[in-house]
Formats: structure tokens, sequence, C-alpha cells
């Protein structure tokens, strides 16, 4: 079904007669669900015969009209557009003018807009000129203004007679604009740029990680991934084998969002075909958690409502509605089948159990002295399909057994890696089973991660295994000939979905914190409609992201952990191990803990696996740039010390990485101006990062 009941060509609008064109567009009014009455013919032939007035000078141009445009899968119907070289002019036609009317006009063109810059994928990167025309407004001056780093204008309110005058100036602001293609455009897919709360709430309403991809090459990949996971899973089923899957990719290429569309394909299957997510990311868990359980929880009360509107008897409604309450309770439990944290699965498959032998002849077996003795089951994992998210954050040996032997009575638990460990849980299944690991690169930011080889180290332990992964797998981590190794490229991931404007911004922050000056300039050069700039002031910073971000758009104040010494600017980091996540990530501009507020600062621990749409980074002297390198340091109460072990130096680097990641859309970075009076805040330790930036091209504002 088209988009539209009507586009053509600019040539072709301007030879039809006005009653020819509203007739073609008449075909299609039945499937928009609009009806061709006298009074739309009458008011649509106005609306034709105002467009063809003011294209009556563009009648050479390449381009295209069309009328009833709904944008896919979103809704709501734009009047009109028009598409001249470069340029998109959106049209709504209005009759009243009161304050009250137009306000309301106003969001509603508004809301068109920005369902095309974010649902659209041909509106993306192309200049949007909105313009509300009331045919009996008087003449107001036509003025245009860019508010935001979108490409999209500020509403243009025209009488009938000033169209042309509008698209005569839309194109001299736009003189240097890409011309569009218009069948391109009006054929464009829904193509949403989710982030990965929105990417769940999709995927756990029935929607497949094909709907919810990038509609282009690029996002082809994703898809190709998903279903290469899922042949693998019935494959292993039909086979009775077990596999290990290793998932790699650059950050942001959307290896969370498979792990997620996976868990939650089998969700409402049977027992034998349950998938789980497992993360380390408590943040991230909690926030996955709630949003999904807020989402649930509305749209059943929206269900509950529809069905109490068709129960006319009082006393049947409210029987009615106590008997299919809501409970929020119970739509939390439903989610955490399928998103839970990964010690707590750990800490269930460590109990029933029980040791045999010494060193590495040591093997877990059941229990049989345990003290259950139901019909449930201890020894085995539910779910026959695991998927470990950032699995290279695993521990090591020394941190696991450590942690198990104090945390249980197994004082004698062998060296065993956490990788090993949860390997052993799942080949406790006599039949099949598929254990995923999603890994990334550069974020490691905690002590006794052991990193991928950790996996292929394990996994020689366990020869019934057999290892799929890609060719950058392979390369960056040497696998034995004993192991069972499948070579398939479709299982790594190399472009960042996380922002469509912004796919270089990754390679510009690795630049940054080489630091390489040469390489990050010449990327931030290349990096369009991302905006990245730099402010010694917090008050600019606040007011830059609040004029940037469009309605609905969050944002939120970021800082290292180690940022101890940004106090004075009421930047306390202090208490973000103790800041209610998922408030700060999904409360709205009222609630004080929302990221709106810019009072809470989130650091590297709460916002990694997640995003913001615009971000203000908080840089202390923490990390200094000093003559040509980094100085890592942390403060204690007398002052700054050095950070010296190259390990925490590189974790120091990473928390700075995820930082300057998680905008989807742009980001301010403020440096303090220090204080002559504060030997913990020099100008000195402020100034030298400051000049670096300053010298990479990162405009002040």
């Amino acid at each position: 079904m088209s988009s539209t009941p009507y586009a053509t060509n600019i040539q072709q609008f301007l030879a039809e007669a006005p009653k020819a064109i509203f007739g073609a567009m008449s075909h299609g009014f039945i499937s928009l669900g609009l009806s061709a009455t006298p009074k739309t013919l009458e008011s649509y032939i106005s609306e034709i015969n105002i467009v063809k007035n003011a294209l009556s000078d563009f009648k050479h141009e390449p381009g295209g009209v069309f009328f009833e445009y709904t944008v896919p899968r979103v809704g709501g119907r734009i009047d009109c557009g028009i598409v001249l070289r470069g340029v998109l002019f959106i049209i709504e036609f209005k009759t009243g003018e009161s304050a009250e009317e137009l306000a309301q006009y106003r969001e509603q063109l508004t809301q068109y807009v920005t369902d095309l810059k974010n649902y659209h994928f041909e509106s993306y990167d192309i200049p949007i000129v909105p313009i509300l025309l009331i045919e009996s407004m008087g003449e107001k001056m036509i003025k245009f203004h860019l508010s935001h780093n979108d490409n999209v204008y500020d509403i243009i309110a025209i009488n009938k007679g000033q169209l042309a005058d509008v698209l005569h100036k839309g194109l001299q602001k736009e003189a240097e604009s890409t011309p569009i293609d218009f069948l391109n455009w009006v054929n464009s897919p829904y193509c949403p740029t989710e982030n990965i709360i929105e990417a769940a709430r999709q995927l756990y309403n029935n929607h497949t990680v094909e709907d919810i991809k990038r509609s282009d090459a690029k996002g082809e990949n994703l898809v190709k991934t998903t279903n290469k996971l899922m042949d693998l899973i019935h494959q292993a089923k039909e086979q009775n084998e077990k596999y290990l899957c290793m998932i790699t990719g650059v950050p942001g290429a959307g290896k969370t969002l498979i792990g997620l569309s996976v868990a939650t394909e089998h969700k409402n299957e049977e027992h034998s075909n349950r998938s789980v997510y497992l993360s380390g990311n408590h943040p991230l868990v909690c926030v996955l958690q709630e949003a999904l359980a807020r989402d649930a929880v509305a749209r059943k009360k929206k269900e509950l409502e529809e069905v109490l509107s068709h129960i006319q008897d009082k006393e049947e409604r409210r029987k009615y509605k106590r008997e299919h309450k809501v409970l929020k309770t119970e739509v939390t439990s439903e989610i955490k089948q399928f998103i839970q944290m990964i010690y707590l699965w750990r800490a269930t498959y460590l109990k029933g159990i029980c040791l045999q032998g010494q060193g590495e002849q040591t093997q877990i077996v059941r229990d049989k002295d345990y003290d259950y003795t139901g019909k449930g089951e201890t020894y085995l994992p539910y779910d026959h399909v695991a998927i470990f998210d950032e699995a290279q954050r695993t521990w090591d040996k020394h941190e696991h057994a450590k942690f198990v032997r104090s945390h249980t009575t197994m004082k004698n638990f062998p060296d065993w890696s956490e990788a090993r460990f949860l390997i052993s849980c799942m080949d406790r299944h006599n039949d099949w089973a598929v254990i995923i690991c999603l890994v990334g690169n550069g974020q490691d930011i905690n002590h006794g991660e052991a990193g991928i080889g950790d996996w292929v180290e394990s996994i020689s332990h366990f020869p019934a295994w057999h290892v799929f992964g890609p060719s950058q797998f392979k390369q960056a981590i040497s696998v034995p000939d004993t192991i069972k190794f499948h070579l398939d490229d479709d299982l790594h991931l190399a472009v960042n979905l996380r922002s469509i404007r912004a796919e270089k911004v990754s390679q510009f922050v690795d630049a940054l914190l080489v630091p390489d000056s040469q390489e990050a300039a010449r990327l931030l050069e290349q990096i369009d409609r991302y905006p990245i700039v730099m402010t010694r002031s917090f008050d600019k910073a606040k007011q830059w992201i609040k004029q940037n971000a469009r309605e609905g758009q969050r944002y939120g104040v970021m800082a290292s952990s180690k940022a101890q010494r940004l106090k004075p600017l009421a930047i306390d980091v202090s208490h973000s191990k103790d800041m209610n996540v998922t408030a700060w990530f999904l409360n709205d501009k009222k609630h004080i803990h929302s990221s709106y507020y810019m009072e809470d600062i989130a650091t590297e621990f709460q916002v990694q696996g997640l995003e913001l749409d615009w971000a203000c980074i908080a840089w202390d002297g923490d990390l200094l740039y000093d003559h040509g390198e980094w100085k890592h340091r942390q403060f204690k109460t007398i002052g700054w010390q050095k950070i010296n072990k190259s390990y925490l130096q590189t974790y120091h680097i990473n928390a700075y990485r995820v930082l300057l990641t998680r905008a989807r859309r742009g980001m301010v970075i403020l440096i303090p101006e220090g204080d002559l009076e504060d030997s913990t805040r020099k100008k000195e330790y402020y100034d030298s990062t400051y000049r670096y930036f300053k010298n990479i091209g990162i405009k002040e504002i």
C-alpha cells in the first residue's frame, strides 16, 4: 500500500487539471480512511491551486509534489510536500488563526517533521522547511531560522500568497544541498534510529530485529547475524549438539540488540526452547527491565480500558476490572524470565553441586545429598540458550575462584574462570545447548576481567562443543587446532549503528584518546550533522543542550568516576553509585532525579551499554593532557596522585571512551576554568586539555 494517494513530478502536476488531480487522489482515499465528499473536493481544489500557483516559477525544475503522505508505521497525514532540488518543504493547510489554534497546529506540524527525521530513512540528512499555511492570515515577514542541528528549519507561518516566496528563499538558503531523488523519498522505508531501550520495547512487543533495523545495506548486517544465530540454534537442537557462538563488533554495532532479539524470540514458547539474556551490567539490566515493565503495564491498562468501555453495567465493570487488575509486579516477573543479571544466574547453578577430584582434574557433578527433594530441577539450567553480553568482561580464574570460595561452602573450588564455570553449567544438558557471547572491545573498565581469550581456553576443557566465530575473532585470539572451530563472518558487526549521522564518532574518540591530534582533527572534519563542541562554563553547556534537544530527546550530564574535583561546579560523582539509574534514564522532566534535571551525574558505570540523545561530558583533572600524552590521576584527600599501573590506565581511558560514545545526536565537553586559589583545581590542570581540544578543531561555544 502506498504512503500517499498522489505523488508525481512537478511537470506532471502543473499539467494536470485540479479536478483530475483530486480524482487521482480519491482512488487512494479509502485505504487512508478518507472520504471524497463535496466539502473535501472544495478544500483540496483550493490547496491544489495554491501549490500550482507557487510552483509556476519552477516548472522546469526536478522534484515532485505529494498530498496526504503518511509516515510509514507511524501515522499522521502530512497535507502536502514539495521536493525541490535539495530541499523538502512540508505544508500544512489550516483555516483558523487564534492563538490556541496556532499553538495546536504548530505542535502537530512539529510532530510530523520530527517523525520524518526519526523514522523516515530518506529524510535523515536533508533540509526540511515546515510551512503552516493559513489562507486568510495577514502577510508576515518570512524568516528562516535553524534552532537545532538536525537541518530542520523553524516553522514558517504564511498566507496563500507567500508560498512561492518561501520556496525561492528556501532554495537560496540551501543552494549547496545535494539534490533529492523524489521517487526514492516517496518510497522510503520505515527506519527508526532506535536507542537500546526503544529497541527492547519493540522486541518485547513481538517485533523482530528486522522491523527495527536500519533499512540500508549496513542495517542488513544486523539481520544477517541474527538469522545466522537462529539457524545455529535450530541446528544445535536438531542435531543434539552444543555450540559456542562468538559475536564480535565495534561499539554501537547492535550486539546487545541481537542478544535481546534472540532472548525474546522464544519467550512465549515451550521450556525446551527458552533463551535468556545475561549481563553483568547492573544499570543496563535494571533500566531494560523497568522500561519493558512500564511499557507493558501501559499497554495492558489501555487494553483493559478498551474492554471496560464496552461494558455498560457498573457492577459488571467493577467486577471485570477487579478480576483483570494490571499488576506491575506480575509484568516485571515475566520480563525477568529472559533478562537477568549474570551473577544471579551463576549463583543459582552454584547450588546443588559438589566437587570431585583436585586441581585440573576437578569435576563438578550433581550433589545427590542436596537438601531439595522436590520435582523441580536445580542442577540443569532452565534455559537451553544463554546469551552473555560483554562476554570479554567475565572474571579471570583468580577473581572468580576467590569469589566462589568466599561466598559458598566450596573452599576448595578450583581455579576456574567465570567463563569456564558458565560453560560447565550449560554443558550439564544431556541433549543440546547454545552459548552466545557478545564481545565488545575497548570498554573494559573493571579489574579482573579475563578477555575473550579465556573463553577459548575454557572451551578446550569441553571437547564436545563446537565454536563458531568470525575472522576478527580468530585473528585476535590464537585458536588451538584441537578446538572444533567454524569460521563464519556473518557473526561480525562492523558498522556503528548508534547514530545515523555519526558513524565516524567512535573512530574520532579513539584518535582523541590515543592521543593522535592529527588523526582526530581529520576525523572531526568528516563528522557531519553530529555537533561536538566544548565550553568552560557549566551554565553554557546546559543551555546549549536544552537549545539543541527537541521534545522527547533525552539529555544529561556524565563524568568519570574519578572526577572528584568537579564538586565546586555542583557536579558530584561521589553519589553516583547510589543514584536511581532507572529514574535517570526513564523518568520525564518533572522528576528531579531524571537526567533532564542535570543534577544527578552518571559515570561510566551507570551509562555503559545505554544511550542519551545529547550529553554533557564534564572533564576533570583526572585525565590530563600534557605534552602529547595523557597523565592518569586519582584524587585522594591530600591531592592528586599518579596512576602508574598500565592496566589501570587502560581502564581509565576506556571510562572516557564509554562517556564520549553515549550520545546519539551530539555532545558538549565541559572543561572547567580551574581556580587559582585551589591547589586541587589549578588552571594548568584544565588549560592544557582545553588547548589540545581546541587544536583538534573542537568548536568552543
